[in-house]
């Protein structure tokens, strides 16, 4: 009985840290060519986005040194709540898609990015 609770226990811990990971991480393309986004009510505001870009310039000139095809924006993909926003990273080759993967997969900005295929 205490085994199927640790379990259950490991289970949520697992489910929370992977949302956690999306929310602050990379999201993904889905198939399709459609851009990434995450549910709108889980999206920051816009002045969150926009101080989290100003705090870690770091990260930023790192990525815009991926490659001369990426460009690093605010974007406000939901309709009709412009203050809800995310970064957008997008890069033009495999090349630079793969130089930002390293680097995201060390560092964040601590707000949803989504890196696009421009």
């Amino acid at each position: 009985m205490k085994l199927i609770k640790i379990i259950a226990a490991a289970g949520a811990a697992i489910a929370v840290i992977a949302v956690a990971g999306m929310a602050l991480g990379v999201i993904r393309p889905p198939i399709g060519g459609k851009s990434p986004s995450l549910p709108c009510e889980q999206l920051p505001d816009r002045v969150t986005v926009e101080q989290a870009l100003t705090q870690h310039a770091d990260l930023l000139n790192r990525i815009h040194g991926a490659g001369s095809g990426v460009k690093v924006s605010v974007a406000t993909p939901c309709a009709g709540e412009p203050d809800k926003a995310m970064v957008t990273i997008r890069y033009t080759t495999a090349a630079e898609q793969a130089a930002i993967d390293t680097i995201m997969r060390r560092d964040g900005f601590g707000v949803p990015a989504a890196l696009v295929k421009a």
